[in-house]
Order: structure tokens, then C-alpha cells, then sequence
């Protein structure tokens, strides 16, 4: 069991299916399709501040040939994250994960922040993340779920974090050993690929009563596929498919 009261469906990136993804206008346009929840990764700048971005080079995004972790946060919220998605986001930038906490009470949701860190950053990330989390996360809104692909980035995390709060390993195919590598980590969640997750698997971790969360879902009959196989909640670009 879930120890948060997670929705079924959870706005990837924000809405990113309508606005620039990992911005607060994804975040705003999430609330306001009735989302409840959102997914957003969590970087580390070079001066060791937490932002939000996914891509480990800021050129898909920002039209900036760095790698994220290069530059300081200075340099990173004056970015235009918006011009590449639509022309009515220009101006759109990177948000700190502080003003993104803030945002989050304003808005009244709950959040999955995933550690994204930069190759050779993994533990660093975690533990930025997971003092922030600890130290600014508001009192008003429902505990976050911590997620991360990078194992090294989670046991970093862990032990700064509230025993309230949620840890779940993100795979893109669950493994067959899932249930000992959740024991290993002390990981509370399995989070995977939907188009990689396998039947049985999928009913063995319904069974288990341990949290099931796929990414990213935007299609109605996969969604309905997966709530079929026991998956608690879908991570989708397009939350208005599903609300």
C-alpha cells in the first residue's frame, strides 16, 4: 500500500502534451485540465542549486549547446525553455525546484520529483534534492514521491528523507529480482516504462500491495490495459485524456 493517497494519473513533466515541459506554465496548465498531480525532473546546477530540467544538454529545450550541470543557476533561469514548444511560451524559463515547491501550495498538488542527474552527479543530486525536499517542502500539500533510474542518486537520497515520503525505483523494464532490488534500495514503489512492463510481473507487484506507476501513457486503451493488470496510477503528457 501506497503509505500517500497517489491519484491515477499524475501530469508528466507538468501537461508537456500542452506547454514546454518542465516549466511552471506546464505545471499551471496541469492544474488547470484538473490534474491533481505532477511528475517533474530535478537537476543540479554547478553551483549546487536543485532546477528543473530533463535532458542532460540544454539544446532540445534552450538551443544551448552545454550540459546542464556546467552552467550556474544564475545562467540557467534566464534561459528561454518555451520558443522551442510554441511561439506564445517565448520567454518561458528554467524554474528552481524552490519556486516550484512554491508553486506546487499555490496550486494545492501534489508532486513525483524525479532526481535526474547529470552523468557523475548521481549521489550529489540525490542528497540536494533530498535536503530540499526536507527542508522547504510545504506542510500544506501531500508528501512527494521521490523517483530516480539512478540507484546511486536514491541511496544518497533515502536517509535525508522523511520516512513520510514515498521512494520509488524507476526502471524502463522491471527486473525479474524487482522484489529483492526494492529490499536492497529500501525503495517503497516500482515506477517503469508502459510499454515495457509484462503481465505477470505487473501482477506480481499488485499482489505484493506495493505501489505500480507507469510512464508515460497517451493512449486511453493502454491505460485501460494497464488498470486491468493492477498499475495504480499512469504518468501522461495529455492528464485531460484521462480526467
Amino acid at each position: 500500500m501506497s503509505k500517500i493517497d497517489v491519484p491515477r494519473i499524475i501530469a508528466h513533466r507538468g501537461a508537456s502534451g500542452h506547454a514546454p515541459e518542465n516549466t511552471a506554465a506546464a505545471i499551471r496548465k496541469a492544474h488547470e485540465l484538473g490534474a491533481t498531480w505532477v511528475e517533474f525532473d530535478c537537476m543540479l546546477s554547478k553551483d549546487g542549486r536543485v532546477f528543473l530540467n530533463h535532458d542532460e544538454t540544454l539544446e532540445r529545450t534552450a538551443g544551448v549547446d552545454h550540459r546542464a550541470c556546467d552552467l550556474e543557476l544564475a545562467d540557467l533561469v534566464h534561459l528561454d525553455v518555451g520558443s522551442w514548444f510554441r511561439a506564445d511560451f517565448a520567454g518561458e524559463t528554467i524554474p528552481t525546484f524552490r519556486d516550484t515547491m512554491i508553486l506546487l501550495s499555490e496550486l494545492g498538488m501534489g508532486a513525483n520529483v524525479e532526481i535526474k542527474p547529470c552523468k557523475g552527479f548521481e549521489a550529489a543530486t540525490g542528497a540536494a534534492v533530498a535536503k530540499e525536499i526536507d527542508s522547504h517542502w510545504p506542510a500544506d500539500i501531500p508528501p512527494p514521491v521521490v523517483s530516480s533510474f539512478s540507484k546511486d542518486s536514491l541511496v544518497a537520497a533515502i536517509p535525508l528523507l522523511g520516512s513520510e515520503i514515498e521512494v520509488a525505483q524507476l526502471w524502463g523494464r522491471v527486473p525479474a529480482e524487482w522484489r529483492q532490488e526494492l529490499a536492497e534500495l529500501g525503495a517503497t514503489a516500482v515506477h517503469c516504462n508502459a510499454f515495457r512492463l509484462e503481465k505477470e510481473i505487473a501482477g506480481q507487484i499488485a499482489a505484493s500491495g506495493i505501489p505500480l506507476r507507469c510512464y508515460t501513457v497517451n493512449e486511453a486503451p493502454l491505460a485501460e490495459k494497464l488498470f486491468g493488470w493492477g498499475v495504480n496510477c499512469i504518468i501522461t503528457d495529455y492528464p485531460d485524456m484521462f480526467l
